[in-house]
């Protein structure tokens, strides 16, 4: 009950604020162009999410992004947000690539968002909030603001009329052919719901639907049978409420779905071989056009075929073994050979190419693996706290035991 009442509260005391203030501190004058700052969340891994209300994407490269006018940020070259879809700009301070160079305060601040004139498109005045909340359009781009308690990142935040459907996830995470995958997702509505379903398919064919049925806080659950059989597996979801509105995730569904692989391929020799996590004056990495000291790490293939890991994932939580897909655009760059080694830059730079991915190393330790296209561990490594400049890697390459490289050794052998 308190959390329903506590955003009513919160807009009502910010709207009889800003009208008392009105005459000494007008707000900017914002110029719509059809592309709005949609939600923030505050509370931990910061975000905000844009959303493109016109007809055709936004090409918004170059456009500004603040909470402090001092201090702007850039988006970088060919940042698109496709037509009545979403954008997600991570607000953890790095300044990279999406990820801005501020974070956003839990006590509520202001964000300002600009075209590349100068000229303000959007600003959102949020409020206080707690973990799980967020600040949120309803319906998408024009709507009101509204503290939410339940998080929408990068789907619809529904409308007043029609159903929201949150976070969607699956179990087992990583599903082989003889396991029934549990896809469960967080559906409210303001009057009622009638139906939630789910719709999937194998292999690009025909859609099968099953009813998702409430099992606990507003969490709906249902079943894709066991496939049997290697397959890529696509699904969506369906809300539909008595006012006969329905909401889909993804919002655009069927054009975009979920998705997962199901493989029984036997798994590659290749091993995370050397890392280091404290790159400080060591090993320069030069694709950005100047010298920089990422952190890296060394896959070694110690098979006797070459190993394209385009499609592959790469990962520093192994919680999480989809942080950084592959891409699959020049295979001379992502192929192993045989007792060959690849130099991954794991410098939270992933548009410097194929070999950078979207996540840093801990030095004080944490994880560093490499997996299949569809999840599946092929060779992980847990470490302690890492010194500057010194490299951590296997005693000799593919060899069971580490050790400590006063001399780092990337992409050549260890022995």
């Amino acid at each position: 009950m308190r959390s329903v009442q506590f955003p009513f509260v919160i807009l009502i005391f910010g709207g009889s604020l800003l009208q008392d203030c009105s005459s000494n501190d007008p707000k900017p004058v914002v110029t719509s162009e059809g592309i709005y700052i949609n939600e923030l969340y505050s509370t931990g891994n910061d975000w905000i999410e844009l959303y493109n209300d016109n007809s055709s994407s936004k090409d918004i490269s170059g456009y500004f992004i603040y909470d402090d006018a001092s201090d702007k940020y850039t988006l970088p070259a060919n940042t698109i947000v496709p037509s009545k879809g979403f954008l997600i700009l991570n607000c953890d301070g790095t300044a990279t690539g999406l990820n801005t160079n501020f974070k956003l305060s839990s006590d509520g601040e202001t964000v300002y968002f600009e075209n590349t004139s100068g000229t303000l498109v959007d600003m959102v005045e949020f409020p206080a909030m707690v973990d799980g909340q967020s600040y949120a359009r309803i319906p998408d781009g024009t709507g009101e603001f509204v503290i939410t308690g339940s998080v929408t990142k990068n789907i619809s935040n529904g409308g007043s009329s029609y159903p929201a459907i949150g976070e969607v996830t699956k179990a087992p995470v990583i599903p082989g052919k003889g396991d029934a995958i549990i896809v469960n997702a967080v559906v409210t509505d303001a009057t009622s719901l009638s139906t939630v379903k789910l719709f999937y398919r194998l292999n690009g064919g025909s859609f099968k639907s099953v009813s998702m049925t409430l099992t606990t806080n507003n969490i709906y659950g249902g079943t894709i049978p066991a496939t049997g059989a290697d397959a890529t597996v696509e699904y969506y979801v369906e809300a539909k409420n008595t006012a006969d509105k329905t909401t889909l995730s993804p919002a655009d569904a069927p054009t975009s779905l979920y998705s997962f692989i199901i493989n029984s391929d036997a798994l590659p020799k290749l091993v995370v071989n050397e890392f280091m996590a404290a790159n400080k004056s060591c090993c320069p990495d030069t694709d950005g056009g100047t010298s920089e000291y990422d952190d890296w790490f060394e896959i070694y293939n110690a098979g006797t075929e070459a190993v394209n890991i385009a499609n592959m994932y790469l990962s520093d939580d192994s919680t999480d073994p989809f942080k950084y897909k592959v891409p699959a655009t020049n295979s001379s760059k992502t192929t192993v050979q045989p007792g060959g080694y690849l130099l991954i830059w794991a410098d939270n730079t992933k548009s410097q190419g194929e070999l950078h991915t979207n996540f840093k190393l801990s030095s004080s330790g944490g994880s560093v693996g490499i997996y299949y296209i569809d999840g599946r561990t092929i060779n992980e490594y847990a470490y302690e706290t890492q010194v500057d400049d010194v490299s951590f890697g296997r005693t000799t390459d593919d060899a069971d035991t580490w050790k400590s490289f006063n001399t780092p050794t990337p992409g050549a052998s260890n022995n």
